[in-house]
């Protein structure tokens, strides 16, 4: 009885407490689970995870990838359609007869470089600039010329000049390509009448080719291809007094080769010297039908901006890397009778002794001239220098030429003349580009039946307010016989031996 109790109340508790063990089973295998080693442990699944990684960051740059070709393609076709309406602007507005309906054309006025005046389309301008250098000069020389017979006497000189005013007007006309430049003088060699200084029309072909037609400076002398009121002295050396070709008319071809390394300028003119003599005249004609000829090229050896280095002498710009130019001219003209033309000096014969200069004209003369220059500039420092040989030639027809009737002189010979001249900016704190000094030294030599030579001292001080624009200019020089009288160069008499003083304020705009 017992046993049978007994199996009927464990089969009655077994029913009761099944689903509590299955419950208990399953927390035991919960547990174990839970407690089960993490997968990172495990290389496999490390790998998978890297690699899951992985592609998610080449998805991301797919993706990104994907954004910027849509919107690389997007651009494109933006740049197309604005490309194509830019044709279709330049198209109708091509037509100028549309263009001046819709847009008619008006000028602007303003200060850029000089007073301007331009059209709104850009085919006129007109630039207006001025020049003013109020000068005074001390010239003091022996009473009595030592290289003269009889001894005249001299005196001193003082006083003050206008030496330059200048009136320019400048632009271009119809075509950008097409320029022009207009100079007007009034000042003291002038005899303050006023008068034409350059008249040129100048027509760009290419940057290789241009052509210049009218009254022109020549390109005899470095010094004279740099502007009056760019000099680092009051005024040029006596050498270009002497080998200078000053103005012309005619026709001048000119350019740059070469990346603009090299310019070359082809001066063709009726004479050297004057322009004012006219073609179609009554007898005697005057001037002949012998071209004066003027060849110079610039090599720009070291330049960070060719061809602009050397618009003025001094070193403005302090540049940082040495700019250097080397030149080389040639002059050519056979001289049948120009009424107006080149003065050259002459050893004047003494049987006593020295005769010092005299000057002549170069009729009845053929002139071959040859000249080289160098100019530099570094961090202030500025050097120019140039050497001149000029070969006179007298021609054998009938009559003599007055050379030859003044100096017996038949055979070629030859005159020489040279300068070097340095200026540095003082690197005063406060001061950078406005206080310069300067110096230059130079010679002159005449030969024909003799020899008669002269040397040339200068120094000087320069202050600058606002460059070359406005600019306070002082020196002295030294002539121990003035070849040639020039009232620039600050030369009153031939044969002086002159000590001159200069001060001049310049103002352009």
């Amino acid at each position: 009885m017992f046993a049978l109790a007994w199996a009927r109340t464990t089969t009655s508790m077994t029913r009761r407490t099944r689903p509590v063990v299955v419950a208990v089973g399953l927390l035991i295998l919960a547990g174990r689970i839970g407690r089960a080693e993490p997968p990172g442990d495990d290389p496999a699944q490390q790998r998978i995870a890297r690699l899951e990684a992985r592609l998610k960051i080449q998805q991301q740059r797919i993706a990104a990838l994907k954004a910027a070709l849509e919107e690389s393609r997007a651009q494109d076709l933006a740049t197309a359609r604005a490309e194509a309406l830019r044709a279709q602007v330049r198209e109708v507005f091509g037509e100028q007869e549309f263009r001046e309906a819709l847009c008619p054309s008006t000028t602007t006025a303003g200060y850029d470089r000089g007073f301007v005046i331009r059209s709104s389309d850009e085919s006129f301008l007109l630039r207006v600039n001025g020049r003013i250098q109020p000068r005074w000069t001390y010239y003091q020389t022996r009473p009595e010329n030592r290289y003269l017979a009889p001894r005249f006497r001299r005196h001193d000189r003082a006083g003050f000049d206008v030496q330059r005013i200048r009136l320019t007007f400048s632009g271009r006309a119809h075509d950008p390509d097409l320029t022009y430049r207009i100079d007007l003088r009034m000042d003291a060699p002038g005899g303050y009448n006023a008068g034409i200084q350059t008249a040129w029309v100048n027509y760009r072909v290419a940057d290789e080719l241009q052509i210049k037609l009218g009254v022109f400076k020549m390109v005899s002398t470095r010094a004279q291809m740099i502007e009056d009121g760019n000099l680092q002295f009051v005024d040029r050396a006596v050498e270009d007094a002497v080998f200078q070709f000053d103005r012309g008319l005619g026709v001048r071809f000119w350019g740059s080769l070469f990346g603009k390394r090299v310019d070359y300028y082809l001066d063709v003119v009726n004479s050297f010297n004057s322009f004012s003599t006219a073609t179609i005249t009554p007898d005697p004609a005057e001037m002949d039908n012998n071209p004066g000829i003027v060849f110079h090229v610039l090599w720009h050896v070291l330049s960070e901006r060719p061809g602009q280095d050397f618009a003025w002498q001094a070193d403005h710009e302090l540049h940082e890397y040495p700019a250097l130019d080397l030149g080389f001219q040639y002059a050519f003209n056979n001289d049948a009778g120009d009424q107006r033309t080149t003065r050259i000096p002459f050893p004047r014969p003494d049987p006593h002794g020295r005769g010092g200069f005299g000057l002549t004209s170069t009729n009845g003369l053929q002139i071959h001239q040859f000249g080289w220059d160098a100019m530099f500039k570094y961090r202030g420092f500025s050097a120019s220098g140039e050497y001149v040989l000029r070969l006179v030639d007298p021609r054998s027809e009938l009559p003599l030429a007055p050379w030859t009737q003044l100096t017996g002189q038949r055979d070629t010979t030859a005159q020489h003349g040279a300068y070097v001249q340095c200026g540095y900016m003082l690197p005063i704190p406060g001061l950078e580009r406005k206080l310069e000094i300067v110096g230059r030294v130079g010679g002159i030599a005449a030969v024909a039946n003799g020899r008669e030579g002269t040397w040339e001292y200068a120094g000087g001080v320069n202050w600058y307010f606002r460059g070359d624009d406005v600019k306070l200019q002082a020196d002295v020089t030294k002539v121990s016989e003035v070849p040639i009288t020039s009232s620039p160069h600050s030369l009153a008499e031939v044969n002086d031996d002159a000590l001159i003083f200069r001060v001049q304020l310049q103002v352009a705009f």
